[in-house]
């Protein structure tokens, strides 16, 4: 090793001599790749520098590896000499190794053999062991018999004493133990006699607990603990529980619960419920007492296993009429009698693991699906949608605003929504809402508010309809009763916004109890109510548009055609010069007037002065464009006549003339000017400032730009 460094010494001393333009230890790593020496050394001088470099390095390599052959030739040749022979030595050690591994497989294989003899003496041993205690248990079956023969003789035969019941009790469970190891090894007849001893302990035991049961008081009751306690003993928690159902419960409900006694209940199935209830006072005062809120005895639960049991059968077979859901008023009568008698029961419970387990009982949950609630709700959706949907054909109609000589005290003005509210009301009122179908009352509220949001797209549409087909209809009184509606409609939906606050928190109250604590739910009634107002808020800016179309229906339309009428009335008709306003300005007036004195006052100020400006500026539009058509025509007349005159008689003359008279043209301007002027200011009066109409500013320069130039002509 020493030699070998050396001569990478001399290689390093041979670099110093020429140097390389790359680094020789990159060589020596273990990781080494011709790609990342490529690429690091991609910056030498040149390729052929590097190639000439590589080489010089491969020189000095061979030669530092000839160096070191020559050097350590001799141990070269006595490695090769000190192998002669290595063979025979292997195999002469070979054959001691062969024939030891075969003695060791030999006494494995004993040890194995051993290992399952072991193993299968030990499994005889484990029967011998498994057989003698079956015999001794059927020994002491036999023994066991024999004792509870005797007891059952003499000790049970007439008068029962606990002690001889509790020592009774322990020699069966001895039996019953015992049993279980020899029960192949018992006879028919040992079997038989076994099952007959063990049903008449029973049996005795059946009478001591009826009898401790009548003799039990709330003072004195060892007799009842101490029956019970044999039960304990014995496991038969459940037989307990069976023989207070058929003893005690049968007999007492099947007097109570028929379709008989239904009938001639006085007060109804609620009498029912009652006489049911009372049946605990009577018969499980004691028993609740000592086995449901002491936990001196644990194991039973006659309230649910004994009571409620043969109650809900007799339910569900003898007084089926109960469920039937023809009638919603008497369904939710007994219904709700139902829920308070389950109330009831489950607040004599122990616990709330009690209840939930009462809840989650077989027959609990029979008994509520035999109330068919889908079909109740059906019932009082049609009878709620019926009556809202009956006010809501026809869409337009003479009594539609009549509703408040009906209703005095009513928030609304329209019928329709008058019955929405009186709808959702009627969901969440005492006698028809259950809050087991919460989510179906909570989804025809909103459908009831949404189905009031299409009556009201149904109603726009049908007036915008109705007035485009009326636009030259002259009867006033049907345009004032479509304006009426709109009002009334605006404001309703005003009304129906501001109550939607108060219909979220009515519903939020009605959610039930174990829902209240769920988040999500309080969030989805308040995500559907907003979107809700949304739409609402929707209608209200599409009322005020079919308002507007209206108004300038009945004002603009018309009336802006009258403008290009004024050349015909000045040209050549000697008329006065003008003084005052023409009549379409009254007309055009009119409606807005009658708007703004009878019925903004519904709408607000802010709502109505939007409207009026709404209308003002889409009619001043129009009125621009018809004043500016007959002033252009008015000056290409003036142009056309004054060439005329000028060819005839000379424009001296013509000069002269035309200064000393008004002539129709300028009457026309003047006529124009005033008019301008007269809408100018009474859309002041109005509190429609100039500057917020459009395209006023521009009409009123127009108008009197046209007379400065006249003057101007004329001067």
């Amino acid at each position: 090793m020493q030699d070998h460094n050396k001569n990478f010494a001399n290689i390093e001393g041979d670099k110093s001599s020429t140097a390389l333009c790359f680094d020789k230890n990159d060589f020596m790593k273990g990781n080494f790749s011709v790609d990342e020496f490529l690429h690091k050394n991609r910056n030498a001088p040149s390729l052929e520098q590097l190639r000439d470099d590589l080489g010089i390095y491969l020189k000095d390599l061979r030669s530092s590896m000839i160096d070191l052959i020559n050097e350590d030739y001799a141990d070269f040749v006595s490695l090769s000499a000190n192998l002669v022979g290595l063979d025979q030595s292997i195999e002469d050690i070979e054959n001691p190794l062969v024939q030891f591994r075969k003695e060791v497989e030999n006494i494995r294989s004993l040890l194995k053999e051993c290992a399952s003899d072991v193993r299968q003496n030990l499994e005889k041993k484990q029967q011998f062991r498994v057989q003698k205690r079956n015999l001794q248990c059927y020994q002491k079956v036999e023994e066991t018999l024999h004792k509870i023969e005797n007891l059952l003789a003499h000790q049970l035969k007439e008068d029962l004493k606990p002690i001889d019941l509790e020592r009774t009790a322990l020699e069966l469970i001895q039996l019953q133990f015992n049993q279980k190891f020899c029960w192949d090894m018992l006879n028919d007849e040992q079997k038989n006699n076994s099952e007959r001893l063990q049903n008449e302990v029973f049996a005795k035991l059946r009478i001591f607990f009826n009898d401790s049961l009548k003799s039990s008081t709330s003072t004195c009751s060892e007799l009842l603990e101490r029956c019970l306690r044999i039960y304990i003993t014995l496991d038969a928690c459940q037989i307990a529980e069976q023989v207070f159902r058929e003893d005690i419960v049968a007999p007492y409900m099947s007097a109570t619960i028929s379709e008989y006694c239904l009938q001639n209940s006085p007060q109804g199935l609620s009498g029912i419920y009652g006489k049911i209830l009372n049946f605990i006072s009577l018969h499980m005062t004691d028993l609740l007492r000592l086995t449901h809120y002491t936990d001196k005895l644990s194991g039973f639960n006659f309230l649910v296993n004994s009571f409620w049991v043969d109650v809900e059968m007799r339910l569900e077979t003898h007084m089926s009429s109960i469920f039937a859901p023809g009638n919603s008023d008497v369904f939710y009568m007994k219904y709700k009698c139902t829920r308070d008698f389950l109330s009831k029961i489950e607040e004599l419970l122990a616990n709330d693991d009690a209840v939930k387990r009462f809840k989650e009982h077989k027959q609990t949950l029979s008994f509520q699906s035999r109330w068919n609630l889908p079909v109740y709700f059906q019932i009082c959706f049609q009878e709620i949608a019926g009556e809202f949907e009956s006010a809501l054909v026809p869409l337009l109609h003479a009594d539609m605003m009549n509703c408040k000589s009906k209703a005095i005290d009513s928030r609304y003005q329209l019928n329709a929504f008058n019955s929405a509210s009186k709808a959702i009301e009627h969901c969440w009122k005492e006698g028809v809402y259950l809050s087991e179908i919460f989510p179906k009352f909570y989804k025809l509220s909103v459908q009831i508010l949404l189905r009031l949001s299409r009556w009201i797209s149904d109603v726009l549409q049908l007036i915008t309809k109705f007035s485009s087909k009326n636009k030259n209809n002259s009867d006033c009184s049907i345009q004032i009763n479509k304006t009426n509606v709109l009002i009334a409609l605006h404001v309703d939906v005003q009304v129906l916004i501001e109550q939607l606050p108060e219909i979220e928190r009515h519903i939020v109250i009605n959610v039930p109890n174990e829902l209240r604590s769920d988040a999500d739910v309080c969030n989805v009634v308040a995500k559907s109510i907003d979107d809700v107002r949304e739409t609402l808020d929707g209608h209200l800016g599409a009322v005020q548009d079919v308002l507007v179309d209206i108004l300038i229906s009945e004002s603009g339309i018309e009336s802006v055609r009258q403008v290009k009428d004024l050349p015909r009335l000045y040209r050549k008709t000697n008329r006065d010069t003008p003084t005052k306003s023409s009549p379409y300005i009254d007309q055009m007036l009119r409606s807005l007037k009658s708007f703004q004195n009878e019925q903004s006052s519904q709408l607000g100020n802010a709502i109505a002065t939007n409207v009026l400006l709404k209308v003002c500026s889409k009619i001043t539009k129009d009125y621009h464009v018809a004043v500016k058509d007959v002033l252009t025509s008015v000056q290409k007349t003036e142009e056309s006549l004054r060439r005329l005159r000028n060819l005839k008689t000379g424009a001296t003359t013509a000069l002269t003339t035309g200064a000393t008279t008004m002539s129709d043209d300028d009457k026309i301007r003047l006529q124009l000017h005033v008019d301008v002027i007269a809408w100018t200011g009474e859309l002041a009066k109005m509190g429609l400032m100039p500057s917020q109409v459009d395209d006023l500013l521009e009409l009123n320069n127009i108008v009197e730009a046209s007379t400065k130039l006249k003057e101007s002509k004329d001067n």
